[in-house]
């Protein structure tokens, strides 16, 4: 009752509330007492508040905290950095904090109805008990979670789950497993940290074990850090360094400009049109650039195709084939690029996930619908799945071995996106004729 009457307050302007989760919020919705904790277990100077995450600037002993993360944030450099060591924590519930768990197949949901205990008799504050004996939840008896989202995997620990009504164990709130040498833990509720929430003896528990565990085993566990983003934060650099920090830089500007334009200019069949166009040249452009430092040179595909211009080899995919270098011999092949390939599949996710008979196939199911629809007989079509799964699976981390693909399974590629970039622009032109039609 607390906390809804505090809520009412605040919408009546008595009282001001912080934005929400904001680690440096003092309001009932900030997160100023979790910070306090994690201050009191490693030391200030080691917990780190910042609005930009630099790759950079952390080190395998380090853990990230992404606290209810919006928007678009640099999937691979997080899969990279646990790999090598690093600890992520995501706590959401209805933010972006799913684009990495999807990375790693961890399936959210819906918190159930009928929970056994709740706060006050409302199901949207349900009692959570430890699952397991995870140093996370040690010496936890209960936790008192607010308008939670439930989180699912087959093969990762379980920390906290919410009994239901009838003597079901109930959905998974929270869960724990190795990334490589590193570690990753999902809340599917932040709100148990926000302040009005920290006077529950078994969320401030949870809160410290979960900042201890971020830390515990490290190499250089003494000087580890916990950095903390939420909300729109922003990136820069990459843990190489290097040219490759710079490109990266410039292809996350450009997704987060793309996220103002989805949220505040456009939507719908609009938005996937611009978004697709976009994509394609701010590639180009970040790619060229980036590897040359000179000026921009002309596009193969500007003028009309040459005798030695592949037949499949789609316009719109040209510019994530690299160009040589400068000592090979004239008429050398361009090679796919790793960027351009991480790029490439960060828009065939896309394409699957805005249509919602495809994104509830399975990933290889549904590229081969896309390539049917492209128009690619059986054979190319079974060729350009197995791309696509290999490159996912290489892209996320999930096998070894180098992110590689042929000139030909990249034109593939671009015959997808290609007809995918043209139906949108055929629905996009269908409801202008509807609403002029009105």
């Amino acid at each position: 009752m607390l906390v809804v009457g505090f809520a009412l307050l605040a919408n009546l302007g008595v009282v001001r509330a912080a934005e929400p989760f904001d680690p440096a919020g003092i309001e009932w919705e900030g997160c100023s007492r979790f910070v306090q904790i994690a201050q009191d277990e490693l030391g200030a100077a080691r917990v780190v508040l910042t609005e930009e995450l630099d790759y950079e600037a952390l080190s395998p002993s380090d853990g990230v905290i992404l606290l209810h993360p919006l928007g678009s944030y640099d999937l691979d450099e997080l899969s990279q950095f646990m790999k090598a060591g690093g600890r992520v924590a995501v706590l959401d519930d209805f933010g972006d904090g799913n684009a990495l768990l999807d990375r790693f197949s961890i399936v959210r949901g819906p918190a159930p109805t009928d929970p056994l205990q709740m706060l006050h008799g409302n199901p949207q504050l349900p009692v959570a008990i430890p699952s397991s004996s995870h140093p996370i939840v040690a010496d936890v008896s209960v936790v008192v979670l607010n308008h939670p989202t439930t989180v699912r995997h087959a093969n990762l620990s379980t920390l906290l789950r919410i009994p239901r009504a009838g003597g079901d164990a109930g959905p998974d709130v929270a869960l724990a497993g190795q990334v490589g040498e590193g570690r990753l833990v999902a809340f599917g509720d932040p709100s148990m940290f926000i302040n009005s929430m920290m006077r529950y003896p078994g969320n401030r528990t949870v809160a410290k074990n979960l900042v201890r565990y971020l830390v515990d085993g490290a190499e250089n566990k003494r000087s580890a850090k916990i950095t903390i983003v939420h909300g729109h934060f922003r990136e820069r650099g990459t843990l190489g360094g290097g040219i490759s920090g710079t490109l990266r830089d410039r292809l996350r500007g450009f997704l987060g400009a793309l996220d103002a334009v989805r949220r505040e200019g456009f939507s719908g069949a609009a938005a996937r049109v611009v978004a697709f166009g976009i994509l394609m040249v701010a590639a180009a452009w970040a790619l060229v650039r980036a590897a040359l430092r000179t000026r921009i040179p002309r596009a193969r595909f500007a003028g009309e195709p040459g005798p030695d211009d592949p037949p499949l080899e789609d316009p719109r995919i040209g510019a994530l084939l690299e160009e040589p270098g400068r000592l090979a011999f004239f008429g050398a092949a361009r090679r796919p690029s790793v960027a351009g390939l991480q790029v490439l599949v960060d828009a065939v996710d896309a394409a699957i996930g805005e249509r919602e008979e495809l994104a509830s196939l399975d990933r290889a199911s549904a590229v081969g619908r896309l390539a049917a629809e492209a128009g690619l007989p059986p054979p190319e079509a079974a060729r350009v799945s197995v791309a696509y799964a290999r490159l996912r699976a290489a892209t996320a981390g999930v096998q070894g071995g180098a992110i590689r693909a042929t000139r030909h399974e990249v034109a593939l590629f671009g015959r997808i996106l290609g007809a995918h970039a043209s139906a949108d622009e055929g629905a996009l032109g269908a409801s202008h004729a509807g609403t002029r039609s009105t």
